[in-house]
């Protein structure tokens, strides 16, 4: 986790930053990563999205530091001004992200990063972030098979089912935002994939409607000897129900959903975990759900 600062290509404006990434070795010398930056608010514009990259590693120095270069696609979610009814618009595109990264090792799994980025984007604002944090490494151990037959019974746990409650925030200039809460059935379609049927409750739609239904995919990591699961996930959101108000736009019940998901174990059967969900839609009604959960778990392969 890093956080720091955001200053427009043009130098004219500067504003704060935060990346959470995640990074997996591929080779001694070449690692990938998939990371969430947030880019602040610059005026006219608060852009974030999701990042893959892959990095070019050096040898350690002194068995402590790593200089790293880095470069991906990035996919960006910008709420930017615009003369329109609501004022604003919920831009989606693509740009590049190219980093360099010096990494100190502190001992004992954890670290300190340094990260300078560059967003590319030819058809929109770029920017540059310095950003300053931390992190832990997981050894190769926390990708083998479950030590601890008591926590797991032997085998992965094939479903659960989730309640939740959180907060909504709309993608507008001013983040207005609501609670929310619902529950979640989740099938493990091997171990590193699972599927998962979502009902929300989620107020703030012009439409009036309350209700949502949501699929996504997830691709899943296992760390910790099985203790904890970190998740990236891609799927549907869609409105259920008919309108209770009248809208002078014509909102699209069906969008687009992306997902960060972290669960601890901390029983055979019960977990905890926290999401981070982002809607995508074409009528300018994006949305963050952020929701922490129990999950009771059954079954195992």
């Amino acid at each position: 986790m890093l956080a720091g600062l955001t200053e427009s290509d043009n130098h004219q404006t500067d504003t704060y930053a935060w990346q959470i990434e995640f990074q997996q070795q591929l080779t001694p010398l070449l690692s990938g990563s998939l990371s969430w930056l947030n880019e602040g608010h610059v005026p006219d514009h608060h852009r974030d999205g999701a990042a893959a990259q892959l990095w070019l590693n050096s040898p350690r120095w002194r068995d402590r530091i790593v200089l790293s270069v880095g470069a991906g696609p990035y996919v960006y979610f910008d709420t930017e001004s615009a003369s329109s009814v609501r004022g604003f618009s919920d831009v989606h595109s693509v740009a590049a992200l190219l980093s360099v990264a010096a990494t100190l090792d502190l001992g004992a799994g954890w670290f300190v990063r340094l990260n300078l980025n560059d967003v590319w984007a030819p058809a929109d604002l770029g920017t540059y972030a310095v950003l300053l944090g931390g992190g832990y490494r997981f050894g190769n151990s926390d990708r083998s098979a479950p030590s601890s037959p008591d926590l797991t019974g032997g085998g992965y746990p094939a479903q659960e089912i989730q309640l939740f409650a959180g907060q909504m925030i709309l993608s507008d200039p001013s983040s207005n935002s609501g609670r929310t809460y619902g529950a979640d059935y989740r099938l493990e379609l091997a171990r590193w994939a699972a599927w998962s049927a979502t009902w929300y409750y989620d107020p703030g739609s012009p439409s009036g409607r309350r209700d949502r239904a949501a699929t996504q995919l997830w691709l899943v990591e296992p760390l910790a000897n099985d203790r904890l699961a970190l998740s990236v996930g891609l799927g549907v959101y869609s409105e259920v129900g008919s309108e209770t108000r009248p809208t002078t736009t014509n909102p699209n019940p069906v969008s687009g959903l992306s997902g960060l998901r972290a669960e601890w174990l901390f029983s055979r059967r019960s977990s905890l975990v926290l999401t981070w969900q982002r809607t995508f839609t074409n009528d300018d009604d994006d949305r963050d759900i952020i929701a922490l959960g129990y999950a009771f778990r059954f079954g195992a392969w």
